[in-house]
């Protein structure tokens, strides 16, 4: 009798399928960003995001200046299918990083929304690309003071009738000093030569009769005296 009974147990056991293995504490989608989210001014921006599960993607950045922009899909004609569990780096444009932080300073944010559906993007297109006019709307005011109902609202647009979505929201800072800078000024090696000083200085430098200055910041690229 005994061995009966722990016969049927261990059958009843055996037919019992395997629960499924859940992260009880993954986000049904989550955004980040490198560095934190704290950038200098012209510093390259690098965005990640994740889902839990296979489905649709498509997340927003509001900037300093009230605009608001897509940064995936990159073109409303690109695929939004995302795999769960996979993490994505945002790539804008020609493969680069997703954003450059050309505000001089303060707080920007990206949102991050996920369905089961696909979202619909015909309101907020033009010929083949992101409408920013109609992405931003009439009241920027609106963007600065709550970025994040704004991004919403624009989800909101894009879902569809039967559709829902989830979302994470993430903020970034941007400083106005540059992460890096060069210092150039002219340098006595013979007639016409110029070199590079890596140290910083205050005011001009008189040097064996030469005078050094005055500094010039590389900001980007570009000169700024």
């Amino acid at each position: 009798m005994m061995l009966s009974l722990l016969f049927l147990a261990l059958s009843g056991q055996a037919a019992t399928p395997a629960a499924r293995q859940t992260a009880p504490n993954d986000p049904p989608i989550h955004v980040w960003f490198n560095s934190d989210g704290d950038y200098h001014y012209l510093d390259r921006a690098k965005v990640y995001a994740k889902s839990a599960d296979n489905g649709y993607m498509v997340v927003l950045r509001a900037d300093m200046n009230g605009r608001v922009r897509v940064l995936f899909p990159v073109d409303p004609g690109d695929d939004q299918g995302v795999k769960g569990g996979k993490k994505y780096e945002l790539k804008g444009r020609g493969g680069r990083e997703a954003f450059v932080a050309e505000d001089s300073k303060g707080q920007g944010t990206v949102l991050a929304a996920f369905s089961l559906t696909p979202f619909r993007f015909d309101g907020f297109a033009k010929d083949g690309h992101w409408d920013v006019a109609a992405l931003t709307g009439r009241d920027q005011k609106l963007v600065s003071d709550d970025a994040e109902a704004r991004l919403l609202s624009v989800v909101h647009d894009m879902q569809s009738a039967d559709g829902h979505f989830e979302y994470d929201v993430a903020n970034y800072i941007v400083s106005p000093q540059p992460r890096y800078a060069r210092v150039l000024r002219p340098y006595p090696y013979g007639f016409g030569w110029w070199g590079w000083d890596p140290w910083w200085g205050y005011g001009p430098v008189v040097s064996r009769g030469f005078w050094f200055g005055p500094r010039r910041l590389v900001l980007g690229g570009r000169w700024h005296y």
